[in-house]
């Protein structure tokens, strides 16, 4: 897989798609159409070549009202469904409204499934300000996490998993990314002494 990097544009080419990438297209195909979005954590690392199985994309969207939400939840129930409750009013109110994520499969499918959540932080905001944008072997777009942002917060995470993720965006973009910017988010999310342990 050939990559171009940019400020505000990755082009990925000769991608060969997996079963999760092409889950993962026609979902964010149907998403776009209602929300801003943007993909953070494990998918991120999946995306560019990271041998490892996900269970879930997780997903911040940008706060809008029911009605909004509601024209979704009715063109993603041609194909999917929510697995946390059937009706679209409670998986906004109760769930959405209340931070709680909501996820969402194929029909009849648990696995994989999408974790779509509103921001709750600063920090969450700023990611969907300020998210880059993928295009896959010049046929679809995709906006994830800025990747000065998604490596401190997989050190943050911990776990082996996490930590794996961050070394390998890490050495698949060393020469690319803003080590500024990744620096002031290892301050802010105290990772400096695993991103000087596990990555450098």
């Amino acid at each position: 897989m050939k990559y171009e990097y940019s400020e505000n544009l990755i082009e990925l080419s000769d991608k060969k798609l997996s079963e999760l990438d092409i889950f993962v297209k026609r979902f964010i195909k149907i998403l776009q159409n209602h929300f801003d979005y943007v993909i953070i954590s494990g998918y991120v690392a999946i995306l560019f070549g990271r041998n490892r199985i996900s269970e879930d994309i997780d997903v911040f969207i940008k706060k809008k009202d029911y009605n909004r939400f509601k024209k979704l939840w009715e063109d993603l129930s041609v194909e999917y469904e929510c697995i946390n409750t059937d009706n679209a009013e409670e998986a906004y109110y109760e769930y959405l409204k209340q931070n709680i994520a909501i996820r969402f499969s194929k029909i009849n499918e648990f696995i994989p499934n999408f974790e779509l959540k509103f921001p709750k932080s600063n920090v969450d905001v700023w990611t969907l300000s300020e998210r880059k944008t993928v295009r896959v072997n010049n046929d679809f777009d995709l906006f994830i996490s800025p990747l000065e942002l998604e490596i401190p917060y997989k050190l943050f995470l911990g776990s082996e998993k996490d930590i794996e993720d961050a070394r390998f965006l890490y050495q698949f973009f060393k020469d690319q990314l803003d080590q500024k910017t990744m620096a002031i988010f290892n301050q802010k999310l105290k990772t400096n002494e695993l991103f000087e342990r596990y990555l450098k």
